[in-house]
């Protein structure tokens, strides 16, 4: 299987060779936490999140987001309303970071209103705009918040 890794700048997002000690655009110190394998026409939700600016305690808790299109709530999970994300990118800037920011904006949501995940999702190209991303669902809190 093909694929590369880079070390992405926690700090401003530059992506630099994998054995990079220091980002080359800011000079920020790198280490393979900073590790990313990019697989050709492929991604996850592991993407680095740093347009959002977010302290170590807050990239922790994007690690727990659910985030699923099931009709049925996670156990332990209720939903407090719907959420709505759309990606804010140039229209030829392309597919992956339309989704890549459309994902950001949603995690910068969850992560403002202390929401859980979303459930039910659905993720749409806007008709007016193709190759922009439209999310929405319901957002998630655990069971035993008010």
């Amino acid at each position: 299987m093909k694929q590369t890794y880079y070390r992405i700048c926690s700090n401003c997002g530059n992506q630099n060779s994998a054995d990079a000690n220091f980002c080359l655009k800011c000079g920020t110190t790198l280490t393979t936490a900073d590790d990313y394998a990019m697989i050709p026409h492929a991604a996850d939700q592991s993407f680095p999140l740093f347009d959002l600016e977010l302290t170590p305690d807050e990239v922790a808790q994007t690690k727990t987001f659910i985030i699923t299109k099931d009709t049925e709530i996670p156990t332990g999970y209720r939903t407090v309303g719907m959420i709505f994300a759309e990606s804010d990118v140039a229209p030829r800037a392309g597919a992956k970071a339309a989704w890549e920011d459309m994902m950001k904006h949603l995690y910068a949501l969850l992560l403002a209103k202390g929401y859980a995940g979303a459930a039910r999702i659905t993720i749409q190209a806007e008709p007016m705009s193709p190759g922009q991303l439209c999310l929405y669902g319901e957002a998630l809190v655990h069971d035993s918040q008010h």
